[in-house]
């Protein structure tokens, strides 16, 4: 997994050359680097659909408020691409009529999530089945996630080959699971959960 030479960084935020993260997602190429700076970015929602891009927070973290608004019927970020590297950000907000929207929808295969804040959405994270896909979730906080029917999650991850989860700190889910994996091998280390 190694970026091609061509590789850009795109700088989000005031007065850089993209205004909103999904403005800069919408022009990534496989390899790409999205820095977002810190600032609060509302109802910024859209998929996501490079591969092999690392996208993170930088100057502080961003706020990403989904508010009212979602992509696809899912979410506010759906990560359709591979081999995405998501850090620094924090995620709320996200609503959608089925009730079971997420912060982070995530399709593709393998997916990374550090140092972040997922907090106050239907669904913190939702990763649907594949057999092929590795997920590694660290250093982040996950909290009062869920519609509150006792579907819906800090965060569900589905039929994937692994999950490594360590060093987060998941509480407080709405009626939910502070964690809930399908993965055929998880590896779970180094967390705090509450409620």
């Amino acid at each position: 997994m190694f970026a091609h030479a061509s590789a850009a960084t795109l700088s989000v935020g005031a007065g850089k050359a993209y205004t909103t993260p999904c403005r800069a997602f919408a022009v990534a190429k496989a390899g790409d680097i999205v820095e977002i700076s810190a600032g609060t970015y509302s109802g910024d929602v859209c998929g996501i659909y490079a591969s092999n891009l690392v996208i993170r927070g930088v100057n502080g973290r961003p706020r990403i408020d989904a508010a009212g608004k979602n992509a696809m019927g899912k979410g506010t970020w759906v990560v359709v691409g591979s081999n995405v590297v998501i850090e620094n950000v924090e995620m709320l907000g996200a609503k959608v009529p089925d009730r079971n929207g997420a912060a982070l929808r995530i399709e593709g295969t393998n997916c990374t999530l550090r140092k972040s804040f997922i907090h106050d959405n239907e669904n913190g994270i939702l990763k649907g089945a594949n057999a092929n896909s590795n997920i590694l979730i660290e250093n982040t906080e996950f909290g009062h996630n869920g519609y509150g029917t006792g579907q819906t999650h800090n965060l569900y991850i589905g039929a994937v080959r692994s999950l490594t989860f360590r060093y987060n700190y998941s509480h407080d889910a709405h009626v939910g699971h502070n964690l809930k994996s399908r993965a055929a091998t998880n590896t779970i280390a180094y967390n705090r959960f509450s409620s």
